[in-house]
């Protein structure tokens, strides 16, 4: 609990920036996310040599159960361990930022239906502007593939596979065991508040 005090020369107690809670799930998401990168657990069928990889599914568990400081640093890893290196980290980025802005309003809809419909909304829309750091990538900086020919394979196809990957397995805890994915985190800004986190019935 924090304690404050006017009485000069007495150290306060603040909160730290991230929860003993938030540390274990980065290390635990970390860790699977890294260990498959490096065992290239994938779904083949992206590009000639790049396969659809599954960090999308630590990215989006990692931020709904740790928040956006969390989320970075397991897609810090997942990049770092990945095919295309720490230069993916950004892309990554912004999906953990849009996800975790919305995510805390998500939670609270109290209608699993609704609920999931907002999250599969909230995904969609995070993963597209993810989409255009990738594009930009590998159409400008790795040169792998035109422009043109991007935005028709990208949002023809493989952004459809990703939006499953990064929505099916968080969607079904998230309508299961809505406590498992509560969002008990604040952003580095935020006041500390008295612990109240909503409940789903």
């Amino acid at each position: 609990m924090q304690q404050t005090t006017n009485s000069p020369g007495e150290l306060v107690q603040r909160r730290p920036i991230l929860s003993a809670r938030q540390i274990a799930v980065a290390v635990i998401f970390g860790a699977i996310a890294a260990a498959f990168e490096l065992l290239q657990i994938t779904i083949p069928g992206y590009l000639p040599g790049v396969n659809f990889n599954l960090g999308g599914i630590w990215l989006t568990l990692s931020t709904m159960i740790g928040g956006p400081i969390v989320g970075a640093i397991v897609v810090f890893v997942d990049s770092v361990t990945g095919q295309v290196g720490i230069i993916g980290w950004p892309g990554y980025l912004i999906h953990v930022l849009i996800l975790a802005a919305f995510y805390p309003a998500v939670y609270r809809v109290a209608s699993v239906p609704k609920r999931l419909g907002l999250f599969l909304l909230v995904t969609a829309v995070a993963l597209f502007f993810q989409y255009w750091w990738w594009i930009g990538l590998y159409s400008f900086v790795l040169k792998i593939i035109p422009f043109q020919a991007q935005l028709a394979l990208q949002f023809g196809y493989a952004y459809w596979i990703y939006l499953i990957i990064y929505f099916l397995v968080p969607a079904i805890l998230l309508a299961t065991v809505p406590k498992f994915v509560a969002p008990q985190w604040r952003w580095p800004w935020q006041r500390e508040e008295t612990p109240q986190t909503a409940e789903l019935s």
